[in-house]
């Protein structure tokens, strides 16, 4: 009978202890007048807007303008950057051509 009230006591104190695990979520969002979204119609037939994006410049994250490009290979589509999760943490993974 000691043995299970202990028990149960050691198993209340357990599940009541506080936990030290802290999670942080941060929005990094590109700072204002960036512009997003593609500014008005294309310069020229064909161009593909490839908005803003983050690089590693002098140890921090700076962001980079969006622009106008022609697209590189043949029928390809311009898949934008993203925040990829890694054993550091989250790291930008560029846009690319596919």
């Amino acid at each position: 009978m000691k043995f299970k009230v202990l028990a149960g006591l050691l198993l209340l104190l357990a599940s009541v202890q506080e936990s030290k695990a802290q999670h942080v979520r941060m929005r990094m969002q590109f700072p204002s007048g960036v512009t997003v979204i593609a500014p008005g119609p294309a310069p020229f037939r064909g161009a593909v807007w490839i908005g803003p994006e983050w690089q590693w410049r002098g140890g921090r994250y700076v962001h980079v303008p969006g622009y106008w490009s022609k697209p590189h290979p043949r029928h390809s589509r311009w898949a934008p950057g993203r925040w990829k999760h890694g054993r550091r943490g989250y790291v930008w993974a560029p846009g690319r051509w596919r």
